[in-house]
């Protein structure tokens, strides 16, 4: 496969990140940005603002045109909001690709609400003609670190194991190393239920109740994401993946992590406005966490973690309603 040109829709941290490291490794980037007052600031100074020394590399051009950034790509990455992929797919990539078929990459994570279609899904299904060139670009990977050239692992997952193969070329260079992977569905949901699980972490963070809570809460969480995984076709084996365990582990335990500290406003007594004003940055978490409890619900599943992660984000329950799902029934407000 001939790559030269990478599209890449998303200048914020991580979408910026991954288009500097596809700029290093000699490719030509096309950097899209819908936020005009980002774009104008990257523009501007040639730096992003929200990336300590981080100098935006000369191979990368940056555009808020969407027919200038598609403009003979050769590969599409996608790192943009979950909720608006279907709509960017159907009304301004569909008629600008006109049925061209292109390796796509997602690293956008969340589950669509009552479809209960994955990124990859979705994109397949607006763009049909990329049926099985759709990978899933997920794993234990925090953008601030890896522009800082962390070492760092990511699962690259799809159907098409020359494809995967291919593409990981792309990708695998100082600080990233691609671990391969055949199990899509599973890499995706487990990308998507680990941002929820990352804000119970918060929630008990916020509650102050310490770190022997939330190392029981995240045992009792994988299980449950064990169980949601399996339900919908999605192997055993990828839960103890880097793309379930590690990123888990990576999300709820970090003080970086936007997940986990929106969990944390909200553990402090915060609203879910509040919170998302305070943490600033999108939260892809909260996008996920009404589809993968109606999921469970949808399959009769035991999982009081996730459901009681449902009751604070989105009925306002209190904060103490996950130590009562942990077991911790005598619990009360502190």
């Amino acid at each position: 496969m001939n790559i030269n040109k990478i599209t890449v829709f998303g200048a914020g941290i991580w979408g910026s990140v991954i288009a500097q490291h596809l700029a290093k490794n000699g490719y030509k980037v096309s950097l899209w940005e819908y936020n005009q007052q980002l774009l104008g600031v990257l523009k501007t100074i040639g730096r992003h603002p929200n990336i300590p020394n981080f100098k935006i590399h000369d191979n990368i051009a940056l555009t808020g045109d969407v027919a200038e950034a598609v403009q003979d790509t050769d590969m599409i990455v996608f790192v943009i909001s979950s909720k608006a992929i279907r709509a960017f797919c159907r009304e301004q990539l569909k008629p600008l690709l006109n049925g061209k078929v292109l390796p796509v990459v997602s690293a956008s994570k969340g589950i669509e609400d009552k479809s209960f279609k994955t990124i990859c899904e979705i994109i397949e299904e607006e763009l049909p003609q990329l049926k099985d060139k759709v990978l899933a670009f997920t794993g234990p990977s925090f953008a601030l670190e890896v522009a800082q050239n962390v070492p760092t692992k990511i699962m690259l997952a799809g159907k098409d194991a020359v494809l995967v193969d291919e593409i990981r070329q792309v990708f695998d260079s100082d600080p990233i190393i691609i671990v391969p992977s055949s199990d899509r569905r599973g890499a995706e949901y487990g990308g998507a239920i680990k941002n929820v699980l990352a804000i119970g972490c918060g929630v008990i963070d916020g509650i102050r109740d310490g770190a022997n809570s939330k190392a029981a809460l995240i045992t009792q969480a994988l299980e449950e994401m064990n169980d949601i995984i399996v339900s919908q076709g999605g192997q055993n084996s990828t839960v103890y993946s880097l793309a379930g365990f590690g990123d888990a582990i990576l999300t709820g335990m970090s003080a970086i992590s936007r997940n986990r500290r929106l969990g944390e406003k909200l553990g402090a007594g915060l609203s879910l406005e509040e919170a998302q004003k305070e943490v600033g940055t999108i939260a892809e978490g909260v996008n996920s966490v009404q589809s993968v409890y109606d999921i469970s619900c949808k399959n009769n599943l035991n999982t009081p973690i996730i459901h009681a992660i449902w009751q604070i984000v989105c009925q306002g329950a209190r904060p103490h309603a996950l130590l009562q799902a942990m077991g911790f029934v005598n619990r009360g407000d502190k």
